[in-house]
């Protein structure tokens, strides 16, 4: 089982859980993922328990937890 939560600070946090064996939520949770990074959300790997994680470009059916934040405007 995997997890990916979306922090989006207009429409609220977007969590998600798919198991990998199932392709239609593998598949939808790789389209909320696709999704969010044409908006310039940044993806996390992390483990269940918080731990740290390391960035990825790319949809993992296998991590355990996916964590995408939004931009971050600078000035």
């Amino acid at each position: 089982m995997g997890a990916l939560s979306i922090m989006d600070p207009k429409l609220g946090d977007l969590k998600m859980i798919w198991d990998s064996e199932n392709e239609d939520e593998v598949e939808l949770a790789e389209k909320q993922f696709d999704e969010a990074k044409k908006k310039g959300f940044l993806a996390f790997k992390t483990k269940k328990d918080g731990s740290k994680g390391k960035q990825i470009e790319k949809f993992d059916s296998d991590a355990e937890k996916i964590i995408m934040i939004p931009p971050i405007a600078g000035g």
